[in-house]
């Protein structure tokens, strides 16, 4: 079993945890998760359809290991510490290593939105972006049992999740996000998924995985080719 299955792959029963943790909530005083209405779900796809995506692509033939997104990444948005807003995977295999670098995947469903029980979580119109609002943050920590990529991050000092924002603040401004502008093989991309999906050989789903139609990610993976 790859390094990557043990640390990414979420099942149906992990995400179960959630109900363990709303009848925790009623304790703790914690406002339980938040019923979804049909109407929730009409306007969620009525936006979906609407809406420009703005999505991560990442070419696993190109990726050289170096972790220069990370350790961009971490120096734009000044993580703290004990948290890691983009990971780069090793994948072991019977010849070299496979890379695979992460990070929040700015889902069309997202389900860190959907459970949410303060509202910390919205997505930009504009362009989809998933943003998390730390100060309205209560660190119950719904987010983290519901998203299955693990994307949100709690921190022990803030007692708050923090995650990526794909550096929307750069966007504004018509930069690059910090990890695409420091990989030096250019294997990380980013772009509107209309036209990543149109990239050759270009994928939601690779072995290891979580099932895309569970969130529907805006990340697009040229897998390895075998050599």
């Amino acid at each position: 079993m790859s390094k990557l299955h043990s640390r990414i792959n979420l099942t149906r029963r992990a995400v179960l945890k959630i109900g363990v943790l709303t009848t925790a909530s009623l304790v703790i005083g914690v406002p339980p998760i938040r019923k979804l209405q049909v109407s929730d779900v009409q306007a969620a796809d009525a936006a979906q359809s609407s809406h420009k995506q703005l999505g991560f692509s990442y070419d696993q033939n190109k990726c050289i290991g170096c972790k220069q997104c990370v350790y961009a990444c971490k120096k734009v948005n000044k993580w703290e510490a004990g948290v890691e807003w983009r990971k780069v995977h090793i994948i072991q295999t019977d010849k070299k290593p496979i890379f695979l670098s992460m990070s929040c995947n700015h889902c069309s469903d997202p389900a860190c939105l959907k459970v949410c029980p303060v509202g910390a979580y919205s997505k930009r119109e504009k362009d989809g972006i998933v943003v998390h609002n730390s100060a309205k943050c209560v660190g119950c920590k719904y987010c983290m049992y519901a998203c299955p990529y693990h994307a949100p991050q709690f921190g022990e000092t803030s007692g708050a999740i923090s995650k990526c924002s794909m550096c929307y603040q750069r966007i504004d401004e018509g930069q690059n996000p910090a990890c695409v502008e420091a990989c030096p093989a250019k294997a990380l991309q980013y772009g509107d998924v209309e036209e990543l999906k149109k990239i050759a050989g270009a994928v939601t789903q690779i072995a290891n995985l979580p099932p895309a139609e569970m969130t529907k990610p805006s990340f697009y993976i040229i897998p390895k080719k075998d050599s």
